[in-house]
């Protein structure tokens, strides 16, 4: 190119030339920086002392985070201390750090609690069947001899309470006597009462409040006078202090007072031998009350073709055999029921108020045996 169309060169700015005393205090400052770090790491990092202050910074943690020859250094103590300083960086809090002993027993307190069994206690009561004889029968012009049923009512209250039963099956329990129940044992529960009908509240079944209480209510038809269909009741009833809960049905299986019934007794019992076999299947109580109006005709179905027994004794199984003294008033339980105490009273008191027997007998279930959670 020629000269001319050059472009010409800016002019070179002169060079700043330091000072020698100030290149010397740098260079000094370099030196002094370098060797108090060596001395610092020197001996604030000596491996022998940190290691004995924290076990946990040994050589198999630095060991588990990374080999030595990993990062290149000049000088093998510098090379540990900086491990040393990534694993106090990098290692887990204290209390995450778990140790294989310590994961057994967590284990061994997160596994199910164990259950441990529980009995309760036995349930000893005294239950009674008790055919009070209708108001209507001794009505005005009815029986000579004989008080008002309101009268007779009372006196079989008295019998009831002073032989302290719990519970009772009562037949021909009418719309007067259960009035007057009413009035002179509040304390009483009642099914079911008035609310089905004349012919289901004569065969009421009752009990102490204060020792049940009313867990379920229901009724089943039988065979009646002429083969009407009457709802006799079952509870199930929990005590109060045990808190087992026991089935129990009363029944007035069909008399021969308006024509031949066996036939109708005959059914009645078929009935009541298939409810004992249902309601006792889960391995429930069962009681069963009544005037049924029969002795082996009901006893030895009853028997024989389920698991409940007399409280009066008898025979139980294929064979039957009537128990040494029988009445139509019956008392039965299934196998978890046993009897004792049995009386069938015909006393003083009793004559004037029925035409029956006062019959009861003391009931005890076992205790019963249960899991609980802890």
């Amino acid at each position: 190119m020629p000269r001319h169309l050059q472009r010409p060169r800016p002019p070179e700015r002169p060079r700043r030339r330091l000072e020698p005393s100030v290149v010397g205090t740098v260079a000094l400052a370099a030196v002094l920086l370098v060797v108090s770090g060596v001395f610092l790491a020197w001996g604030h990092l000596d491996p022998a002392s940190d290691a004995s202050a924290d076990p946990g910074t040994g050589p198999e943690l630095v060991d588990a985070l990374g080999s030595n020859s990993s990062t290149p250094t000049a000088s093998p103590t510098v090379t540990q201390a900086r491990h040393r300083e990534r694993a106090r960086a990098s290692r887990p809090a204290p209390q995450q750090v778990v140790q294989r002993d310590q994961v057994i027993e967590r284990i061994k307190v997160t596994k199910p609690k164990k259950k441990k069994v529980e009995a309760s206690l036995p349930t000893s009561f005294r239950v009674s069947t008790f055919n009070v004889l209708g108001a209507s029968h001794t009505a005005p012009g009815e029986r000579k001899g004989w008080a008002p049923g309101v009268t007779r009512m009372r006196w079989a209250v008295q019998l009831l309470q002073g032989t302290g039963v719990s519970v009772a099956g009562l037949q021909e329990f009418q719309g007067p006597q259960y009035n007057v129940f009413r009035q002179v044992a509040p304390g009483w529960g009642v099914y079911p009462g008035p609310a089905l009908g004349p012919g289901s509240l004569a065969n009421s079944i009752v009990w102490r409040s204060d020792a049940w209480e009313l867990v379920e209510a229901r009724t089943m038809k039988i065979p009646y006078f002429h083969g009407r269909l009457v709802a006799m009741p079952y509870v199930l009833l929990r005590n109060i202090e045990s808190q087992r809960t026991v089935w129990f049905f009363n029944t007035h299986n069909p008399a021969d007072a308006y024509g031949p019934a066996q036939q109708y007794r005959n059914r009645a019992t078929a009935l009541e031998v298939q409810l004992a076999r249902t309601l006792g299947a889960d391995g429930t109580p069962v009681i069963f009350t009544g005037d049924m109006n029969d002795r082996a005709p009901y006893f030895c179905p009853m028997t024989t073709q389920t698991d409940m027994h007399a409280a009066n004794g008898g025979s139980t199984g294929t064979s039957c055999a009537l128990p040494p003294v029988t009445n139509v008033d019956w008392i039965m339980g299934n196998t978890p029921v046993t009897f004792g105490n049995f009386h069938s009273d015909d006393g003083p008191l009793v004559r004037r108020t029925t035409d029956h027997h006062f019959v009861w007998a003391d009931a005890t279930i076992p205790a019963e045996t249960t899991a609980a959670q802890r």
